[in-house]
């Protein structure tokens, strides 16, 4: 078992550590980047960690560079979701959140929890989720943009400019999407994994490349894993007699895949045959429409899953 125990509480500017170790507990602030990783490591060395557990949230991609520089090391470290700390924070009666409390949260969490190690992506799969990034960071601002002119009643005042704008975007978008692809050609397993992807209905080569950038399916024991990884596993409320609540997702698990999988599983309601079906089925039971979706996405998943694991085609009727 580790001997020492840090837990780390990461945003974009810097990130808090909190090292609990036999002797006591010690605490410091580092700027997040690669001049702060290499403090970090001169203050673990200076106070003599040894057998070292990191563990740290998986908050946006802030913690992605120091968990690898960490990983790299040879230093064991957990990747975990904020939920999990959200609840072992109010387990411990905790009242107080700031971020130096966080850590120490994270960091008690860690030794008493023993969370599962993390291992960092293949390169090809951290490149994918860049591109893919920084693809709907500029959708988003395009979006963003044409939202504000249909908001100012004078809006023909700034038509040209906003135009300009849009098109800059419309290139910058294009031009993205051409590295994806190059990215995908160049790369065997991509391009494999896309053109497998490809053949189930409604998976455009866009959502391929997201669910694949998103889906560590070689890492999950079956499709429930894959599911709960998602965040795709129904959450019931049920007490006794008097509490019987609908049925909700959970939603504790990876929220970039079930947004790869939406426009997929809604497509897949007019181009398959078999899903149709069972939505049809689902509908005749009662079931509300967002509940429908969030069944064809979990069905979608499972059909991905079975395809990446087995890298054989998907036939129609045979998983729905």
């Amino acid at each position: 078992m580790p001997v020492d125990f840090l837990g780390v509480d990461i945003s974009k500017a810097d990130f808090h550590a909190h090292l609990l170790q036999a002797k006591g507990s010690t605490k410091r602030t580092f700027p997040n980047s690669v001049a702060g990783y290499g403090q970090l490591n001169r203050w673990l060395k200076n106070r003599k960690a040894s057998d070292l557990h990191v563990c740290m949230e998986a908050t946006g991609a802030y913690w992605l560079g120091l968990a690898t520089h960490l990983h790299t090391r040879g230093v064991r470290v957990s990747v975990v979701n904020p939920a999990s700390i959200k609840y072992f924070a109010r387990s411990q009666m905790r009242r107080t959140k700031t971020d130096a409390v966080d850590a120490a949260i994270i960091a008690e969490f860690c030794k008493t929890q023993g969370p599962a190690l993390w291992e960092p992506p293949a390169r090809e799969i951290l490149e994918l989720r860049a591109i893919l990034a920084y693809r709907n960071h500029l959708v988003s601002e395009r979006t963003r943009v044409r939202h504000l002119v249909s908001t100012i009643n004078e809006a023909h005042i700034v038509e040209q400019s906003t135009d300009t704008h849009v098109a800059m975007l419309d290139d910058l978008i294009k031009g993205v999407e051409e590295q994806l692809h190059a990215l995908i050609d160049k790369t065997p397993v991509l391009s494999e994994s896309v053109h497998l992807l490809e053949g189930i209905p409604g998976i455009a080569w866009r959502s391929a490349a997201s669910i694949i950038a998103e889906l560590p399916y070689e890492k999950l024991r079956n499709s429930k894993a894959a599911a709960a990884y998602a965040g795709l596993c129904p959450s019931d409320r049920q007490s006794g007699t008097s509490i019987h609540g609908r049925s909700r997702l959970s939603k504790m698990g990876n929220a970039n895949l079930r947004r790869a999988l939406y426009m997929p599983a809604l497509s897949a309601m007019t181009t398959s045959t078999a899903l149709a079906r069972f939505a049809t089925r689902l509908k005749l039971r009662g079931k509300r429409g967002k509940l429908v979706v969030a069944a064809l996405m979990r069905k979608m998943l499972t059909i991905v899953y079975a395809v990446l694991k087995s890298r054989r085609p998907y036939v129609e009727g045979t998983a729905a």
